[in-house]
């Protein structure tokens, strides 16, 4: 294994560095670039911090799929009554804990609602006044590297920066951070950014929403069966009752706390281009549906749609309904659907818990739900067949909970995202054509996020001031090759790169050790709290939110709060 080799104490440079987004892995970029002194722009689409969890009625009607590129499109992916599937001890970042929102919180509820998570975001940035370095309702559009030493654009700003400090045997040129240094006195890219702003309108009320929706569900539905109960007639859809910066040209600042309705939105056909030493790309990844090819689906007659444009469930009244995919959002959106359909079928290849998939009984409050394999063809006269033979008639709505895709519209040619898989690229976050200077925060999934996205913006940070480098471009690149053919070798596909699941422990303490012995490696009540949580989620999926039996490992998430929220007051 690669080690990345330790550097001064103390940063040795500080540069221009450009964060697109200001969701939680974009917040923490921020106050981490900015503790260890660099100059932070913060590009925000939306109008108010948050990202994902940022909760809007808004789907992206007509195509409920989310497979038209030029659709209108929401970033949202968030449910009215989702609650988290993690508890709020280990979903915290590792120095502010979900306590430390005090009176602004209005959900004690160990597995909050995405309303709680957001007031607990917004509260971060509060704290750790984040608010002043970001460019709200601003898009970015393009994001071009601009090598110094090519016949490329030469760069309009240049930074003094040192040259690298000599290695053991006094080799000033050491080759560090991926590129020579005698090649200029900042050999990495430099980042053109290119951005427009954006004008969000009113967002529909409740009866435009209905109406827009309605008339969405009459286009690709025409040819479907009449509802089971006439009231539904009208009811067969989803109803829903700037910065200081040595790069900044202009003061695009917006208040905090505005909505984020995607689809309401205009931008400006002028745009604006400024330089920066370095990018980092925060821009989530659950935003981009991505639906499998089911044979059929073309005539099938009933509603086909994505879990990203589900927001309640009065619209499954009465309804036979399949649901695709059975990781947290499929089993979370099949029970609340239940409540008010028919019949629920889930579908899975696999499930959390393993005796999941002999079971022949329903479940649910209901007993209305069933568990399938994956559905093989959708039918014209409405049934749908799945891959042991099984049969169900009369389907009124396919949900496909299939998980996202990885999306970077404004980076042309930097990294491929073929099957799902962001490449080539360094411990799941410097690509290799453009390190370090470009960098991905929280692609890794299946993973304790906030805290992850943390240590990750510690590293690139410290990377960036030259505190600590990365290794030679060819010894990068050796280790990624390697990395692509163990996964092939174990016969991993290669939509699954990303995933870490227990490998997350190993993967956070490594980049803990990469920032240096200041940055702590996972505690060990919270890796414990998760495990525990998993057990318990699989044993009682119905109701592991609310009863669990992990009370000693609460009690100290607790003190490690306290600790924290101590030496923040003190700070």
């Amino acid at each position: 294994m690669v080690q990345c080799s330790a550097s001064p104490a103390k940063p040795q440079q500080s540069l221009s560095v450009a964060v697109i987004g200001a969701g939680a892995a974009g917040l923490v970029a921020a106050r981490e670039l900015v503790r260890e002194g660099h100059h932070v722009t913060v590009f925000e689409k939306g109008s108010s911090t948050g990202g994902v969890w940022v909760y809007t009625d808004e789907v992206e009607a007509p195509d409920l799929l989310g497979q038209d590129p030029d659709r209108h499109k929401v970033h949202s992916s968030m449910y009215a009554q989702l609650r988290t599937n993690l508890p709020r001890e280990v979903m915290a970042y590792t120095d502010f804990a979900f306590d430390d929102l005090a009176g602004q919180s209005k959900d004690s509820r160990r597995f909050p609602s995405h309303e709680e998570v957001l007031r607990y975001l917004q509260a971060f940035a509060a704290a750790f006044q984040l608010h002043k370095y970001v460019q709200f309702d601003t898009e970015v559009t393009a994001a071009v590297p601009i090598f110094s030493h090519s016949h490329q654009q030469q760069p309009q700003q240049q930074s003094d920066v040192p040259r690298a400090a000599a290695d053991a045997n006094g080799n000033a040129d050491v080759a560090a951070n991926g590129h020579p240094h005698h090649q200029s006195p900042l050999p990495w890219p430099k980042w053109q950014i290119t951005t427009q702003r954006v004008h969000h309108k009113c967002q529909l009320n409740s009866t435009e929403q209905t109406l827009k929706l309605e008339q969405a569900s009459s286009r690709q539905a025409s040819a479907s069966k009449p509802p089971k109960d006439p009231s539904q007639q009208t009811d067969n859809m989803l109803r829903s009752n700037g910065t200081q910066s040595h790069a900044q040209t202009d003061d695009l600042q917006s208040p905090e706390g505005g909505s984020q309705p995607d689809s309401n939105t205009q931008t400006d056909s002028q745009s604006q281009t400024a330089m920066y030493d370095a990018l980092v790309v925060c821009n989530g990844h659950y935003s981009a549906p991505r639906c499998p090819q089911v044979t059929g689906s073309d005539l099938f007659p009933g509603q086909v749609m994505h879990s990203h444009n589900y927001r309640h469930n009065e619209a499954f009244k009465g309804q036979i309904v399949v649901l695709v995919g059975a990781s947290a959002s499929g089993e979370d959106i099949c029970r609340e659907i239940a409540e008010v359909a028919d019949k629920v079928y889930l579908c899975a290849r696999s499930w959390q818990n393993p005796a999941w998939a002999t079971e022949t009984i329903p479940f649910g409050h209901q007993h209305n739900i069933w568990r399938r394999p994956v559905p093989t063809h959708l039918a014209k006269d409405g049934s749908v067949t799945f891959s042991d033979g099984q049969q169900v008639e009369e389907v009124d709505t396919v949900i496909y909970c299939t998980g996202y895709l990885y999306t970077f519209p404004f980076l042309e040619d930097i990294v491929s995202t073929a099957d799902n898989r962001v490449a080539p690229v360094y411990r799941h976050m410097f690509p290799l054509s453009t390190a370090p200077t470009l960098s991905i925060i929280g692609l890794p999934w299946k993973v304790v996020p906030f805290p992850e996205f943390e240590v990750q913006a510690k590293w690139i940070a410290r990377v960036l001031s030259k505190r600590v480098h990365l290794p030679s471009m060819d010894a990068m690149q050796a280790e990624v090759q390697q990395f692509y053919a163990d996964l092939e070798r174990q016969e991993v596909p290669a939509r699954y790169t990303h995933q870490l699941g227990d490998k997350q422990w190993e993967y956070k303490d490594w980049l803990a050790e990469q920032c240096g012995p200041d940055v702590a490696k996972t505690e060990d009540w919270r890796r414990k709290m998760y495990e525990a949580t998993g057990q318990n989620k699989r044993e009682f999926p119905d109701r592991y939110r609310d009863v669990w039996r992990d009370d000693d490992l609460v009690s100290q998430a607790k003190k490690a709060a306290c600790k924290h929220s101590k030496e923040l007051r003190a700070g």
